[in-house]
């Protein structure tokens, strides 16, 4: 079945009300995105997820506490086993730091581990202070060990016998054989005319795609190599069916499964990744050849024929222990020289007029979207930031969402965007109370996620804002999740809160004389509170974990819904153990309030607040 015949889509009728199209990289988090997917209608899933590093991707950074990490990872795990068929198979990409981890938690969840192959890659990145890392860890999972597809019989899957190869046995099968899951040869054994790895062993040997191969997609960090992707399309899955990717990135699984003519649904967090993958998968067609050499070990440059470095210590090291393989260098990626400018002085007096224009365009864009409402409210808005991305893309503009967000607020600051009246966002003081802690601690969160990110510059990324909002709707009542609405008003919320904080920092300062003493009477158990007898009464409380860390301290005008919010949330009330109460009857007046919990805040330092905590004094 071709690819190209059809177009069909994907769809849990439970679980969303628009289906997915195949054969494309849909924009989102992979865990919301999986969940529109309709289960057992996938029949090979493969994830290189975010290996929690520390690597800088465009709109993400990979960088999380390890419970963090794992229990997100069980999450699109778990959904990968709903939406695969009982005969499909789950690959998973995963380095050294959590191989372990996720290979008992796949378990867990009911995969069967049929492998743990180990992908030795050439081009590893350079340590100075440890061994050179030079391999990534492969999985195969599957549903059912009866059921599962596992394409033994396929000639390109199979590799030459050491019976053929070594002995040059007449008895060898000429179809070859599937590839060992144990060490055959060691390196040291072999002969000069021999190859140091195999394509036959549970270690398979593939150049990582580096920056000056043919292969490389020059706007991702990460790729994978298609030679790699396509024993494992090939040996999971047949034509015409179904290969889902969580994490596209570069679009390699997709281009590979379109390539060999399966349908193909990927999953990409960044928009840049997701568009430029698209553009990868149009351009490529069934039946095309795979990038990279088909011998792995072909896929390794020579270093005997590289320059020799003359003068340097190891150069006569060199000579001495040449390499035994004798393999083509890979020819450079090599971006085409422009036209020389016939006039350089017109082009120079043009580029002030090119960027006018781009930024008339960005203007054009907002007042076309913009729904009369402010840039702050656009941020805060997903639905009008999107309606101002796709204005700016129909315009032609280059750049992605995070440089037009950006560029839009380096023009108010220059006070470059038309003057006009603005809808004022107004919300009251119960949606205020309900929203604004939970605004400051996905606030504070995003600040340890993203350090050295403000405001503005989480809600300019799509990425970030998505962090900033999943981290709010867990400390937020349930009930109050359920609507999208939600979202802007907490990122509003967190605006005021931002304006706010230096003001409140130098009114507390008025009342240091008359608070400087006030404190905690005590802690009372999480466990036993009554929160409806607190109802209807305003103060400042703090929360505290089982190792009386301070983790939250908050004031509020309604101490019982408050809370019970945190009770039902998925936040930080699940961390809570003690709570201490100042009410504001036990103060001059209520307007002591907001500068007590100030005050308080300074002392104790709670680690999920940031007003006015780490204002500047």
């Amino acid at each position: 079945m071709s690819t190209s015949d059809t177009t069909p889509t994907v769809a849990d009728s439970e679980a969303t009300d628009a289906p997915l199209p195949f054969d494309a990289i849909h924009q989102g988090d992979c865990v919301e995105l999986l969940g529109k997917v309709a289960a057992e209608s996938v029949d090979l899933a493969f994830a290189d997820p975010p290996f929690n590093i520390g690597f800088k991707y465009d709109e993400y950074h990979d960088s999380h506490e390890d419970e963090h990490y794992i229990e997100w990872c069980e999450e699109w795990i778990r959904q990968l086993y709903r939406v695969l068929k009982p005969s499909g198979a789950f690959w998973l990409a995963i380095g050294d730091e959590y191989a372990a981890e996720l290979k008992v938690a796949a378990k867990a969840i009911g995969f069967t581990a049929r492998n743990w192959i180990v992908w030795y890659y050439t081009f590893g990145q350079n340590c100075t202070r440890k061994f050179n890392r030079s391999h990534a860890h492969l999985f195969h999972f599957v549903k059912d060990e009866e059921l599962h597809t596992f394409n033994a019989e396929d000639p390109a899957v199979r590799v030459p016998s050491a019976r053929a190869l070594v002995y040059g046995d007449r008895r060898a099968n000429p179809t070859g054989r599937l590839p060992d899951d144990t060490w055959i040869l060691r390196p040291q054994d072999l002969r000069d005319d021999d190859t140091a790895f195999q394509p036959m062993d549970d270690t398979w040997y593939f150049s990582r795609v580096a920056g000056t191969f043919k292969e490389r997609q020059g706007f991702h960090g990460c790729q994978m190599p298609e030679q790699l992707l396509g024993r494992i399309v090939r040996i999971s899955s047949n034509p015409g069916e179904l290969v889902l990717d969580p994490f596209s990135g570069s679009g390699t699984t997709l281009a590979v499964a379109k390539k060999l003519g399966r349908h193909a649904l990927g999953f990409e967090l960044s928009s840049d990744y997701a568009k430029y993958g698209n553009k990868r998968l149009e351009s490529c067609a069934e039946g095309d050849d795979l990038n990279g050499p088909a011998d792995p070990v072909g896929s390794a440059p020579t270093t005997a024929a590289g320059r020799r470095l003359k003068g340097h210590p190891m150069a006569e090291q060199l000579a001495e222990e040449p390499s035994a393989l004798e393999l083509p260098v890979p020819e450079p990626c090599m971006a085409s020289e422009p036209e020389p400018d016939k006039d350089h002085k017109s082009s120079v007096s043009s580029a002030g007029s090119l960027r006018e224009l781009t930024q008339q365009t960005l203007i054009d864009a907002f007042l076309k979207t913009h729904d009369e409402h402010s840039i702050d409210w656009l941020l805060c808005d997903p639905k009008l930031q999107d309606a101002f991305h796709a204005a700016c893309q129909e315009a032609g503009l280059i750049g992605g969402p995070v440089e037009w967000n950006r560029e839009l607020l380096k023009l108010r600051k220059s006070g470059k965007m038309p003057k006009g009246k603005r809808k004022q966002v107004a919300l009251s003081a119960d949606e205020l109370e309900n929203i604004s802690y939970a605004a400051e601690i996905a606030w504070r969160q995003s600040e340890r996620k993203f350090p050295g990110s403000s405001l503005d510059d989480l809600f300019s990324s799509p990425g970030k804002s998505f962090f900033f909002d999943r981290a709010a709707a867990k400390q937020l009542d349930p009930s109050l999740t359920a609507t999208s609405e939600v979202a802007p008003k907490v990122r509003w919320a967190a605006l005021r809160l931002r304006k706010a904080r230096k003001s409140l920092a130098a009114e507390a300062k008025d009342f240091d004389y008359v608070l400087k003493k006030r404190d905690f009477a005590r802690f009372q158990p999480w466990a036993r509170m009554r929160f409806d007898r607190l109802n209807g009464q305003a103060g400042v409380y703090l929360l505290r974990s089982a190792d009386r860390a301070s983790l939250y301290l908050g004031e509020s005008a309604n101490l019982g819904r408050r809370l019970a919010a945190h009770a039902a949330s998925r936040g930080v009330g699940l961390r809570v153990t003690q709570v201490g109460l100042i009410l504001s009857s036990e103060l001059p007046s209520d307007e002591y309030r907001l500068p007590l919990w100030v005050n308080l805040v300074r002392r104790y330092k709670p680690t999920m607040n940031v007003t006015p905590a780490n204002a500047p004094e």
